[in-house]
């Protein structure tokens, strides 16, 4: 069985889409992926991010838990979960924008995810994924469960990609 490297990159203010990434990862550890988590850094100013004390006191401590994704993550990668509160797909957005600079994404899976029935933050990351080659799987978002369907989406993007690999779409990419 070939392994499968599995990025969880996400963007949360107050812990949501942090959960929904980490229930991602845990369905990837689950269909024997590896993993590394990262936490893609506030577009906000810091005066916006101290007017709301839960915005800060929730960077506070994801900031001593993670690091922001590095130029090597992606490219080890053959999975990229990206996980957005419904309301501000904008750092993840950009995030996968910047992916183009790193080098070839082709062959990569692109796996959004977003909190609650986030449909309009996700078309953002779909089109910016697929702009730089990826290959997208749409997660289900009508879920009475989000954590549950983060963690069974973590397992089957890691099928798929296990499955691409298995005939040589990934071969020279992420692996």
């Amino acid at each position: 069985m070939s392994d499968v490297n599995v990025l969880v990159v996400f963007y949360s203010r107050y812990g949501t889409a942090e959960q929904l990434g980490l229930a991602a990862g845990v369905g990837a550890i689950q269909a024997r992926a590896n993993i590394r988590l990262r936490r893609v850094a506030d577009l906000a100013d810091p005066k916006t991010i101290e007017a709301t004390p839960a915005w800060k006191e929730n960077l506070d401590r994801m900031n001593r838990d993670y690091v922001a994704p590095r130029p090597a993550d992606p490219l080890w990668a053959d999975v990229i979960v990206l996980a957005t509160p419904e309301n501000s797909s904008v750092e993840i957005e950009t995030y996968c924008a910047s992916l183009r600079s790193i080098g070839a994404m082709a062959g990569k899976i692109a796996a959004p995810l977003a909190t609650a029935s986030g449909e309009s933050a996700l078309r953002p990351i779909y089109a910016a994924a697929a702009c730089v080659g990826m290959i997208v799987a749409p997660a289900r978002i009508d879920s009475a469960d989000p954590i549950t369907a983060a963690r069974e989406f973590g397992q089957r993007v890691t099928r798929m990609a296990r499955a691409l690999k298995s005939v040589g779409v990934q071969s020279s990419v992420g692996g």
